[in-house]
């Protein structure tokens, strides 16, 4: 079996799912953080998980923008703080800030390789005009609809 680019993505997204399953088996669980004996505080292990899960999402999903993804998993961090209060756990913002620190772990280094490709393909222009220039933002004008000339 030749390894291809689509054969990576591939394994990319079976991993997303498995890692994805085993974060919310971990985050709403009847787990406890101190069973485990992990030598670093919990919202540590919170950045990391994110940083990882961002990462695995980022690649396996190409064709979605990688600040769609990173903002997607922000708000699952703070869905899943929330659904931890539901099953009995603590809610904790510190938690949460260390989602959000992995998350941005993760998408810096992307947001610095876009600001490095603007900063080479158009160096004087600014970021509306940039945005306004984007193919990807262009939205399509509504058709406009077909009234006869004995109507108009």
């Amino acid at each position: 079996m030749q390894l291809t680019p689509h054969k990576l993505i591939g394994l990319l997204r079976i991993a997303a799912v498995v890692a994805g399953l085993a974060a919310v088996a971990a985050l709403s669980g009847p787990f406890k953080y101190d069973d485990l004996g992990l030598p670093f505080p919990d919202t540590i292990a919170h950045g990391m998980l994110f940083y990882g899960l961002t990462l695995v999402a980022t690649g396996a999903l190409p064709r979605s923008r990688s600040l769609e993804i990173a903002l997607a998993f922000v708000a699952l961090g703070g869905a899943s703080e929330f659904a931890q209060s539901l099953v009995g756990r603590e809610m904790s913002f510190h938690d949460f800030f260390g989602d959000l620190a992995g998350v941005t772990a993760a998408y810096a280094p992307v947001a610095v390789g876009r600001l490095r490709e603007l900063a080479r393909t158009h160096p004087h222009a600014t970021f509306a005009e940039i945005r306004r220039n984007d193919r990807r933002q262009r939205r399509r004008a509504p058709a406009e609809a077909a009234v006869p000339e004995s109507l108009a």
